[in-house]
């Protein structure tokens, strides 16, 4: 028996999965670690607000919160890597 993803489930993984065709093409445009980084700010800023005009009010506040909890996740990530 096969089991079908929630719809969530189903949009989780071709929103990571577009996220990630992003980063690999957007990565591919240049050497310059500063056209990287500049190009990597546009994208999660626009991604971001996006995400914020597309709710509520209440999904907006559930979306700062989550954004809150992945930077603390990201920058531990990132602390543990320069170890």
């Amino acid at each position: 028996m096969t089991s079908v993803k929630p719809p969530i489930d189903a949009l989780s993984e071709e929103l990571r999965q577009l996220a990630e065709a992003y980063a690999g093409k957007a990565e591919a445009l240049a050497d310059d670690p500063y056209y990287r980084d500049a190009v990597m700010k546009v994208a999660v800023s626009q991604f971001v607000w996006s995400l914020y005009h597309a709710f509520d009010d209440r999904s907006r506040t559930v979306l700062a919160e989550e954004l809150a909890v992945q930077t603390a996740a990201v920058q531990r990530a990132v602390s543990q890597e320069a170890h």
